[in-house]
């Protein structure tokens, strides 16, 4: 069982999106910037307990070291996270 995908948080990518050249879209107002934002910091909060609680078997077959998932799940929720390869 994987902990984390390769891919970034889903709703990170779409937090700072930038209309296109075209000038079709609208850039997202504060409102949904802000609760975009606190979603993420969610996600983040979540994902962080999850590999709090992993045992080092399930860490080993993540190929996380015990030491990246100790580093990576006691940093604050507004930090983005970094790579536990």
């Amino acid at each position: 069982m994987s902990f984390q995908s390769r891919n970034r948080l889903t709703i990170e990518q779409n937090l700072f999106a930038t209309p296109a050249a075209s000038g079709v879209a609208a850039p997202p107002s504060f409102r949904e910037r802000l609760a975009l934002t606190v979603a993420v910091w969610r996600e983040r909060t979540a994902a962080r307990r999850c590999l709090a609680r992993m045992d080092a078997r399930s860490l080993r077959d993540a190929g996380i070291s015990p030491a990246a998932a100790a580093y990576e799940s006691g940093k604050p929720f507004w930090q983005s996270m970094g790579g536990l390869r």
